[in-house]
């Protein structure tokens, strides 16, 4: 029977790309991981490990094994985690993966309170960039992540997860309140709301980091300009702050909260339909451990009774100038 440490180590080349990357996550020796995928090698009769190449890639039969041992471990999880609901009890550690600068802000209160009802249970946080949490979660750096995509940027799909969806938020441009130059006048014939490229000749800022960057860059694109970009951070709501003191305008999700004391103006564009999904990710061998599952119920709970939040994110703002004031409309 094959050595589930070692199947370990094929795998963790593989995710992360080298011997030296796994090596460093498992806290071994570069030698001692090359030495015991040798052992595998001489147990299976395959060579797994292209050591030729400068980051020894696996070979075809060594992604095989990887790929059944992704499985193996899914099932030893769920095992582990069937045992632990046999007895009822959340305790232990959860470690949960939180976009702090992308938000919504919802985690951190939801995770307060589960943590108040459940005294045994220790959870911890990790800011996690939203292109690095699905991987995070399947190498076991966190357990549980708020996840977040936007249709023009695709994802890579990654194995051994669940991902439940939670909500659907659109993505608007935002302006400083009072900023008036999109403005529509009342009665005006064929008055329609702003579109996109009539932002084209003003200051922009950008969310780094992020899914988000690359959305307002296709959009801007699509629209028939470059952005001129005067301002760039990794943190939305700084983002949310600029544009309230007129710096330049963005587009943002309308579940992302404004400070306090810097409001914003949200503005339906005319033609753009831009979404950002948001959806829990475990690995699928956990669903069953009870922390998760408490967790997890709690977040559902939560994200039902958001104001801003579209079900399907498909239906357009009511209203003459496509402006959204608290929240989503369509809600």
């Amino acid at each position: 029977m094959l050595d589930v440490r070692k199947l370990v180590l094929l795998r963790e080349v593989e995710a992360r790309g080298s011997i030296a990357a796994a090596a460093e996550a498992l806290n071994y020796t570069r030698s001692a991981v090359s030495q015991q995928l040798s052992a595998l090698e001489a147990e299976t009769g395959t060579e797994l490990v292209d050591r030729g190449s400068r980051r020894a890639c696996l070979t075809v039969a060594g992604r095989l094994l990887a790929g059944h041992t992704e499985r193996v471990l899914a099932d030893l999880e769920a095992a582990e985690a069937e045992l632990q609901a046999i007895g009822g009890r959340v305790s232990g550690e959860l470690r949960v993966g939180v976009p702090f600068h992308e938000g919504p802000a919802l985690m951190v209160p939801v995770l307060t309170r589960v943590r108040r009802e459940h005294p045994d249970l220790r959870i911890t946080l990790q800011g996690l960039p939203s292109g690095r949490a699905r991987t995070a979660v399947r190498l076991g750096q966190v357990d549980l992540v708020l996840a977040v995509r936007y249709d023009q940027v695709p994802e890579p799909s990654v194995p051994g997860l669940h991902e439940e969806p939670l909500a659907v938020d659109r993505v608007r441009l935002v302006t400083a309140v009072g900023d008036g130059r999109d403005e529509i006048p009342d009665g005006e014939p064929g008055a329609r709301p702003p579109a996109l490229a009539d932002f084209a000749d003003r200051p922009w800022i950008l969310a780094d980091g992020s899914g988000l960057r690359d959305v307002v860059l296709h959009a801007c694109a699509a629209a028939g300009f470059v952005p001129d970009v005067v301002a760039r951070t990794g943190d939305a709501q700084a983002v949310l702050g600029l544009v309230s003191c007129g710096w330049g305008v963005s587009l943002m999700p309308d579940l992302v909260p404004e400070r306090a004391g810097y409001p914003v103006r949200r503005i339906a564009l005319d033609g753009l339909r831009l979404r950002r999904h948001l959806s829990l990710v475990v690995r699928r061998g956990t669903l069953k451990r009870p922390a998760v599952a408490a967790v997890m119920a709690a977040v559902r709970a939560a994200v039902d009774l958001l104001p801003g939040r579209c079900a399907d994110g498909e239906r357009e703002p009511d209203g003459g100038d496509g402006s959204v004031r608290d929240g989503c409309p369509d809600c």
